[in-house]
C-alpha cells in the first residue's frame, strides 16, 4: 500500500474518532447541564395578563441562568393554595386571598415573599338600567369562586360602601373566571358582575354601566402574590432566593419587551382580543411591582375586606402572613436595579 493511501486512512480514522470523541463529549456536556437544572413547577390561578412575567419566564427559559427549568401549571377549579397543600407545586402565584385566609383560620404553614401588585383594576359592571347600588336589590350579580378575589371584592364593596346585604338584598351567582362572567351579563343570565382587567375593557366598549371602579375607592389588595410554606422557606432558602430571581428577571423583560409580552399573552390568554392588547399591557405594565416587596399594610387591608365574613381576621396579625427579607435582600445587593440599568 503505498504511502498516500495510508496516510488517507490514517487521516479518515482519526476524523472519524474525532467526531465520535466530540458527539460524545457533546452529550456529555448537555446531560451534565440538564442535571444542573432543578425543575420547579408554579401554579397560577387565571388567564389574565398580570401572569404574563411567569409565562415569559417559561417560555423565555429565564430560569435556566439560575439553574431552574421552571414550569407552569394551570389550577383549574382547584383553589391554588391546594396545590401548595398537596405538594404538587412549591409556589403559587395568585391572589393573595388563600394565604390570608388560611392564616386567619389557624394553618398559618402559607408565606407570601413576594407581591407582583396590588392594584386591583376593573370593577363592577351592570346592565344599562342599573345606575345605582340601590338598584341592585333583588338582583343576581355573578361572582369568582366562593372566598375568591371576585368574591371578596363583590361583598365588601356591597357591605362596607353600599350598605347592602350580600345573600340577602342581592343574589350572588359563583361563576368563575372574568370571561365567563362577562359572557353571563351578555347573554342576560346575571345583571351585573364584578370584572377584572381587560374584561372590564371589553365590558366598557360594549357599553355596559360601570357602577364602581375599584381603584377609585383606593382599595388595595395582594392581588397576584408570589406564595410558598415555611417548610420551603427553612429547607431551601437558595431555591426560594432562585425563583424569585426569575421572576424578578421576567417581570423586567415584560416590562421592557412589549413583542415578547403580546407573544406570551396571545398563547396563554383565552380569548384575548388584539383591540385590548395595547390597553391591557399599558395598565399591567404601570400597576406591576418591579420591586415586588410584600407589603404588611396591604396584608392588613386584606384582612379588613374579609373580616365581614371572617370576624376572627381583626385578630390576625399581618407580619406572620408575608416574609420581606428575600426581595429585600435582593433590591440592596443591586440585583433588581441592574435588571433596569442594562
Amino acid at each position: 500500500m503505498n504511502r498516500a493511501r495510508k496516510n488517507s486512512i490514517v487521516f479518515t480514522t482519526n476524523r472519524f474518532v474525532l467526531s465520535v470523541l466530540l458527539g460524545w463529549l457533546g452529550c456529555a456536556s448537555t446531560a451534565f447541564g440538564a442535571t444542573q437544572l432543578d425543575s420547579v413547577t408554579i401554579g397560577f390561578s387565571s388567564f389574565s395578563g398580570f401572569y404574563g412575567p411567569l409565562w415569559l419566564a417559561v417560555e423565555d427559559g429565564v430560569g435556566k441562568k439560575y439553574g431552574l427549568d421552571l414550569r407552569a401549571v394551570y389550577a383549574g377549579r382547584v383553589r391554588p393554595q391546594q396545590l401548595l397543600a398537596s405538594g404538587e407545586t412549591p409556589f403559587v402565584i395568585a391572589s393573595g386571598s388563600g394565604a390570608v385566609t388560611s392564616h386567619v383560620l389557624g394553618v398559618k404553614d402559607q408565606v407570601i415573599v413576594a407581591l407582583l401588585s396590588s392594584k386591583l383594576g376593573g370593577g363592577i359592571f351592570s346592565k344599562n338600567e342599573i345606575k345605582r347600588p340601590e338598584d341592585l336589590k333583588g338582583k343576581l350579580v355573578a361572582t369568582g369562586r366562593p372566598g375568591a378575589l371576585n368574591d371578596i371584592l363583590v361583598r365588601y364593596v356591597m357591605t362596607r360602601k353600599w350598605g347592602l346585604s350580600p345573600d340577602r338584598d342581592v343574589r350572588l351567582m359563583p361563576i368563575g373566571e372574568p370571561p365567563l362572567m362577562l359572557q353571563a351579563l351578555e347573554r342576560g343570565v346575571v345583571d351585573a358582575t364584578s370584572l377584572s382587567v381587560p374584561a372590564s375593557f371589553v365590558a366598557k366598549s360594549k357599553g355596559f354601566f360601570e357602577l364602581v371602579d375599584y381603584d377609585a375607592l383606593g382599595l388595595s389588595y395582594p392581588q397576584h402574590a408570589v406564595t410558598t410554606l415555611r417548610p420551603t422557606i427553612a429547607k431551601n432558602p437558595e431555591m426560594v432566593e432562585r425563583v424569585l430571581k426569575t421572576l424578578i428577571e421576567s417581570v423586567a423583560i415584560f416590562k421592557s419587551n412589549k413583542q415578547k409580552s403580546f407573544a406570551v399573552w396571545r398563547k396563554y390568554m383565552r380569548g384575548a382580543s388584539e383591540e385590548f392588547l395595547e390597553e391591557t399591557y399599558q395598565h399591567t405594565i404601570a400597576a406591576m411591582e418591579s420591586v415586588p416587596t410584600p407589603s404588611v399594610k396591604v396584608i392588613a387591608s386584606a384582612l379588613d375586606m374579609i373580616s365581614a365574613h371572617y370576624p376572627q381576621a381583626k385578630q390576625t396579625d399581618p407580619n406572620l402572613i408575608v416574609d420581606a427579607s428575600f426581595v429585600r435582600r435582593l433590591d440592596q445587593s443591586g440585583f433588581i436595579s441592574a435588571l433596569y440599568n442594562k
